[in-house]
């Protein structure tokens, strides 16, 4: 179990923790924001969102939308669960998972099994009216962290910088937003929003060995004596400046009171398996498995548990331009096995608000692209597959899931089997509405990120 205390979690809300919890101090002045209404969005500054971000470009549609030819396709499909529209690739395993048959009484449902819980929408385009899409990874890296083709302040910074918890204070448990991976189109996701940026893993392992024995902390006297010369010299200065030196004191309390956070054996998932609250280490490493991803995934959910509204996790190797088969059957899997843990958590872990996390959380990956090919046979000249623009790997293929998610086993925005166009009448939806509609389940109002820009409803 936690060697943090209820008491000492009151303690740690006493501090207010509207601030920082990054290596340096951020200045920000809080300010609170009006909701907007959201159509059928189920907004509440209670629910989470977890973000997996396949890191290269992933070849989506063999996954979730593979009742198309085998030139898109070359994996073939499989039946689902009763209830399920989108075409379930045959590269996902269909048996369950026993590894969790003696620590629960039961064997974890694949995600075939459980396919129904999943809504697909297979028109998710960067760059909707355009003549081609986008084939590069830099543009696609600065559209899928901001919105923006120039880039700009990351997503899990956005939710920082926006979200009510962090503006305006709470009265439940508060982390800030969390981004794990180190990778390239990962890391951009905290790309500060002003001075504001999220907390930064690189990965379980480094968090494990740099989080230290104390975290940093210092003995009682020595912070109430800093505090005190933060206040005299705040006292003596212009107001902009007194402004600026309140705002590093209060962020040197929130970091002080981070280090209880960073200190609790169970952030140590892979080497304190008796540790946590609800599940413990030993429970998510059957669930969500061993796999960096699986691992990532758990230290997700401890921060999830500390109240973060958002954490994003990396996971590459889905850029496959030859001998792709391999390979992707190990990601497509370990991606599945994702999805499946999650789902069977979040279920198990009571939310304070009520319910479960399960009950107050979206999930959801993002992607530079998918893939296209230019041969027949599903593959081009090297066994693999490209990103050219093309429809195939333009329109891609995103699941979500969670008990925010009302339309599970829904399919939304189908395309030609033949060509990977979307069919006449279908919708196509903006990476950028995807992204609106992550903030707007935070009850985030985004329309002073993106001005105009609607939050996407389909899959409520």
């Amino acid at each position: 179990m936690s060697t943090i205390s209820k008491q000492n979690r009151r303690t740690f809300l006493k501090l207010g923790l509207g601030g920082i919890a990054t290596g340096a101090v951020a200045p920000w002045v809080w300010t609170p924001r009006m909701s907007r209404a959201t159509g059928n969005i189920p907004a509440s500054r209670h629910n989470h969102l977890i973000v997996i971000n396949l890191d290269g470009g992933a070849r989506s549609v063999p996954m979730f939308n593979g009742a198309v030819d085998s030139r898109w396709n070359p994996y073939g499909t499989q039946p689902g669960a009763e209830g399920t529209d989108w075409g379930v690739g045959m590269v996902f395993d269909a048996a369950p998972h026993p590894e969790t048959q003696a620590l629960f009484g039961m064997a974890m449902p694949s995600l075939p099994m459980i396919s129904n819980e999943v809504c697909v929408l297979g028109t998710v385009d960067h760059t909707p009216g355009a003549a081609a899409g986008v084939g590069n990874h830099d543009t696609a890296r600065n559209i899928i962290c901001s919105g923006y083709e120039g880039g700009g302040a990351g997503l899990m910074s956005l939710v920082y910088s926006h979200h009510k918890n962090y503006t305006e204070g709470s009265a439940g448990l508060v982390f800030p937003p969390v981004v794990i991976g180190t990778g390239a189109a990962t890391t951009i996701f905290g790309i500060p929003d002003g001075s504001i940026t999220p907390v930064m893993v690189p990965s379980h392992q480094e968090f494990a060995a740099q989080s230290g024995d104390d975290g940093g902390g210092q003995p009682e006297w020595a912070r109430a004596f800093e505090a005190g010369l933060d206040e005299a010299s705040a006292r003596h200065r212009s107001a902009r400046d007194r402004q600026l030196i309140e705002r590093m004191s209060n962020g040197k309390q929130n970091v002080e009171a981070f280090r209880q956070v960073f200190v609790d054996p169970a952030l140590r998932v892979a080497t304190q398996p008796t540790a946590g609250e609800q599940l413990t280490n030993a429970q998510l490493e059957a669930i969500l498995g061993t796999s960096l991803l699986g691992r990532n995934l758990a230290l997700a959910l401890r921060f999830v548990q500390y109240g973060s509204a958002a954490v994003l996790v990396g996971d590459n190797g889905w850029d496959t331009h030859s001998a792709e088969s391999s390979p992707y059957d190990m990601s497509a899997n370990t991606l599945a096995r994702a999805f499946a843990g999650l789902s069977f958590a979040l279920k198990r872990m009571d939310h304070p608000e009520g319910g479960s996390y399960w009950d107050h959380t979206l999930i959801m990956v993002t992607s530079e692209f998918g893939r296209d090919n230019v041969g027949g046979g599903g593959f081009n000249s090297g066994g693999g597959s490209d990103h050219t623009g093309g429809p195939g790997s333009r329109y891609q293929a995103f699941p979500y899931l969670g008990g925010l998610v009302g339309q599970g086993g829904g399919f939304f925005g189908r395309t030609d089997a033949n060509t990977m166009e979307p069919l006449g009448g279908e919708p196509i939806f903006g990476t950028v509405e995807h992204m609106a509609m992550a903030l707007a389940v935070l009850d985030i109002n985004t329309e002073s990120i993106w001005p105009g820009v609607e939050p996407l409803t389909a899959i409520f």
